[in-house]
This record gives structure tokens, sequence and C-alpha cells, in this order.
């Protein structure tokens, strides 16, 4: 309609009440004003403001005030019938594939429920994903309301579905606010689900079960994916040591699917924009590992810098952050626990969960809180320095090869490389800048 205005296409907009065309005011006048602009009128029946008047954008924001405060108190009254509906245990929501209403219970419905059937019997199989079982589907005849296949976003919604295996389901998600109509998805210690008769099963539980578990660890598979990448670039040997000459800019390490068995390091300006940017060395990881044992054994036995103690202090150094980091992650968890305590508490206080359903999840929630404060109280017993020095003592005899721990003496030994090119990206300059202090310039060669 505003692109039609703009265009000139419409010359008047008759509209029953401001709370039809817009429900702000901001948005009621934003949109008036433009329409105005292109030539465009509006005129609102019940209100009788007609935007070609003088007074009209007074008399608009007055009762578009009005109307966004209506908005506001259907609102609270919606949720507060869903509330009253979820005490009651009466199903709330719309249509579900595979059912139909009817006196106040999901029916199933006989020409849908193949679907259903299909995608839970396939996808338990852990044989078919998502966009495979769709085109199975389509292929039988099976579609969705506009003629297409089924999404595989759709397909991940109904496995996820208690209600397809007899479960009454409520307070899953909520809206944010009557303003943006965002919905947001509420904690699974929150959430109401329970076995009722009120919905005839299309699947059996273990059978959604099943499902349901393999979705979680393929889900867990991905999220480990991300994580171990994340991990090996933080972990990698090079990482904030190898830097560009030419730019100041750090090297980033290329591995691929390409490069799986064979990594290199890159300029960080060369990588993101290309050669006619940066055209310092491409250096192959394998090939500089060999090259700088080498020198830091050569480095070590001119020095004798390396010393057990230092090795010792290394261990601690990385012993504490990790022990640290772990501590936080299992305080902050005992502390959303404890806030979960309060909130259900707070559903039973407000009838929306039983006093039975509250001590199910009261008991599984305090079991939770124990097994981390057991952990975090096992941590402090088994992680006596002294101990601890014992163990890093006798780990120092593994250190006799330089090749096969080489991120440690490089952690240890050397602060930066910076690298220049020579004639070729494949020969350059080192300039090896040691803790010590001391600079070495070598020639390498890839």
């Amino acid at each position: 309609m505003i692109d039609d205005s703009a265009s000139g296409k419409l010359d008047l907009i008759v509209t029953k009440e401001i709370s039809r065309f817009s429900r702000n005011v901001v948005d009621s006048i934003k949109y008036t004003e433009e329409l105005l602009n292109n030539g465009t009128v509006v005129f609102f029946i019940s209100d009788n403001i007609n935007t070609i008047y003088p007074d009209s954008e007074f008399r608009l924001a007055l009762m578009s005030s009005l109307a966004q405060d209506e908005v506001r108190k259907l609102s609270e009254r919606v949720k507060f019938g869903i509330k009253r509906m979820i005490k009651d245990g009466k199903i709330i929501g719309g249509n579900l594939t595979g059912y139909y209403r009817k006196d106040g219970k999901m029916i199933i419905n006989e020409e849908e429920k193949p679907i259903i059937e299909i995608l839970f019997n396939l996808y338990a199989t852990g044989k078919y994903s998502f966009e495979k079982i769709s085109d199975i589907l389509y292929k039988k005849g099976y579609k969705n309301k506009k003629g297409n296949p089924y999404s595989g976003t759709t397909l991940k919604k109904f496995i996820l579905n208690p209600r397809y295996k007899g479960y009454y389901t409520a307070n899953m998600s909520r809206v944010e606010s009557y303003k943006t109509h965002k919905k947001i998805d509420i904690p699974k210690e929150e959430q109401i689900i329970y076995k009722s008769k009120l919905i005839e099963p299309i699947v059996s539980e273990e059978l959604w079960n099943k499902a349901n578990e393999l979705y979680r660890k393929k889900r867990s598979l991905r999220n480990i994916n991300v994580v171990t990448s994340q991990k090996v670039i933080d972990e990698s040997i090079y990482t904030n040591k190898l830097i560009c000459k030419n730019h100041n800019e750090y090297f980033i390490r290329c591995a691929g699917s390409n490069r799986k068995s064979n990594p290199s390091w890159v300029c960080k300006k060369y990588k993101n924009k290309g050669v006619l940017e940066c055209n310092s060395p491409i250096i192959r990881e394998k090939c500089l590992n060999i090259f700088l044992a080498n020198i830091i054994e050569e480095y070590i036995k001119d020095k004798l810098f390396i010393t057990k103690n230092e090795i010792i202090d290394l261990y601690n150094e990385i012993f504490f952050k990790a022990n640290n980091k772990l501590k936080i992650e299992i305080v902050e968890k005992i502390k959303d626990l404890r806030s979960n305590r309060d909130k259900l508490i707070d559903l039973n206080l407000s009838n929306i969960i039983s006093s039975d359903e509250l001590k199910k999840r009261l008991l599984k929630n305090d079991k939770e809180i124990n097994k981390a404060q057991d952990l975090l109280n096992n941590m402090d017993l088994n992680n006596n320095y002294y101990d601890r020095l014992k163990c890093i003592d006798l780990e120092i005899d593994k250190l006799s090869s330089i090749k096969d721990n080489l991120k440690i003496y490089i952690d240890l030994l050397i602060e930066k490389i910076e690298i220049s090119k020579l004639n070729t990206r494949f020969k350059m300059n080192l300039d090896i800048h040691f803790r010590s202090g001391e600079i070495k310039n070598i020639y390498y060669e890839n």
C-alpha cells in the first residue's frame, strides 16, 4: 500500500479504526504522514479522523494512544486467560499436523497421521536427515498447506513436540512485549509437560524418546565441533606468535577441509583481502615445527636457559587458569540452579504448577545443586599444591623431546617471530624474539 501510494496509484485509504491501521502511536503518525506526502488521504471511520484536515495529527495521536493502551489491556487479558487455561488443564494452541480439536481434546487426524509416523520411524534410525525425510514425504504425496515440501525446521519442531507421544504442554514460550510480539523460549524447568488423556498419542513414548535422544546427540556433536575448532585455534602453537613485519598483523592458521593434514599460516591481511594487499610468505606448519625444534634445541644447549623450576612455574600457570575457569563455571551453574528453585516456588504460588509437580522438580533441581557442590568441594580437596608439584616433577622427564613438546618450549622461550619475504613467498627472514631479550635473525625456506 505504501509503495502504491508512492507510485501515485492511491488517493484515499478507508479503514475502520486506528487499531486496525497500526498498534502504536509512532507508527500511526509516521505512516499517515508518509501517505499524505505521497498525496494519499487516510480516513478512519469509527474515529471520524481524516488526515487531510489540519487537526488530524493531534486527534490521531490521542486516539492512537488509546488504541495502544487497548492493545496492552488485550495482551494482559490474553495472558490471564492462558494462565487460567493452564491451571484448569485445558489444551492451549491452534491446530497441529496429525490432529484436529474436538470437545477440548486432540483427536488423531487419520489423513495426516502417516506424516508423523514416517517422520519418527525414519529419523529414529539415524540414517535420514530432515531434508531427506522431507523429500520422501513429498514423493509420497505429503505436502504442507502451500503444496510445498515440509521444511527441515518444521520437521524438527514435530520431532521435539511432546504432544505426539500424548503429553500435555504449556508455558513453553511467551511474548516478550505486546509492542514487538517477539516470542522467547521459557527455560525447561518452568515448562509444563505431563501425560494427558486429552491427547491421543500418534507415536509410542519409546519411539519419541529415541528420536529426541538422537537429535540431542547430533546437536551436541555439532556444538562440540564448533568448540573443538575454536579450541584448536586457541591452543595452536603459533597463535599470537607469528607477525607479518610489513603490516604488523598476526599470521592466522588455515586448516580447512583441504588442509586438515597440512595446515599453513598466512598474514591476516592476505587471508582477508588477498595477495594484492599482502604478498607475505605462506608458512607450512609441519616444516616450521621441525625448523624451530632444531633452533630451540641449539638455543638451550648454548644458553642452558630452561630449568626445572621454570617448567614447574609454566605448568602451575596453565593449571590455575584451567582450574579457575572450571570453578567459575560450576559456581555460575549453582547460582542458576538456586535461581531456578525460586522460580519454581513462584510458579507454585501462582497456581501454574501443582504442589506434587513442585516437589518433583525441586528434588531434581536440588540433586543438581548437590552434584555441582560436591564437584566444587572435590576440586579443592584434590588440587593440593604439593601433590601437584610432585606430579609435575615426574612429568618433566617426559619433556626431553622438544619436538613432542614444542608448544611448551615456544610458550616458555619465544615472545614473537617477525616474518618478512625475500625473493619468493617461500623464502623469508625470521626475526625470533626470545623472552631473554635476544633476537636471532634466521633465513628460512618452506
